[in-house]
């Protein structure tokens, strides 16, 4: 992709992830062309690398719109990250350096204060925090091609997911996985980590199906 397709595929998916362009949305070449004062040929380059992300779909003689999901969605990104995710968290147990366990540590904190005084806009607030949590485990992997391939999917799965579909009961749970999953870490024993995380994204799975 050239460099002016790229910027508009980021900012297209940028407004997807964030919710601001809404399942069943049309996207128009032209309407969009406009927007972004460009040509329409770097953004229908842009639609297509969304289309192959899975966040839109483009229709013969109808043009593309935002995709909408189905539980059959969930349950294909869950299980990808139920396989990925946990065998990161295995690697990070063996190579996550001391500096970002200390962080990790303190994304976690902050975290379960927001979970407790639950602020005005603490249910966006934690799920910022927690891409950061996952995102710090996985590259602590130290593999570079897991950590692109989970953060594709990551940023698919934040199109749909939200804490506030989480009751107090299911908040607390997945706050004390990540204590577990810390503690797991702390004593760099894989098998541990990896089961306390596979255990995690399977029970957030549940929260959305």
């Amino acid at each position: 992709m050239g460099e002016i397709s790229t910027d508009v595929y980021n900012q297209l998916r940028h407004a997807l992830v964030t919710g601001e362009l809404a399942a069943g949305e049309s996207l128009r070449e032209e309407f969009l062309a406009e927007r972004f004062g460009v040509s329409r040929t770097p953004v229908r380059e842009a639609l297509r690398r969304l289309q192959v992300e899975g966040y839109i779909e483009i229709l013969p003689h109808r043009g593309a719109r935002v995709l909408g999901w189905r539980v059959e969605d969930i349950n294909e990104v869950f299980a990808l990250r139920g396989v990925l995710e946990p065998h990161a968290a295995r690697q990070a147990a063996l190579r996550l350096s001391e500096s970002d366990l200390v962080v990790a540590q303190k994304l976690a904190d902050a975290m379960e204060r927001l979970a407790t005084e639950r602020p005005m806009g603490f249910d966006d607030q934690i799920a910022s925090l927690n891409n950061q949590f996952h995102a710090l485990i996985v590259g602590g992997s130290g593999n570079y091609r897991l950590s692109e391939q989970v953060q594709s999917i990551m940023e698919l799965a934040r199109v749909r997911a939200t804490f506030q579909r989480y009751s107090a009961h299911e908040l607390n749970r997945s706050m004390s996985h990540h204590r577990e999953l810390l503690e797991a870490l702390a004593v760099r024993d894989p098998d541990w980590a990896e089961a306390v995380m596979k255990c995690h994204i399977f029970a957030a799975r549940s929260v959305y199906c």
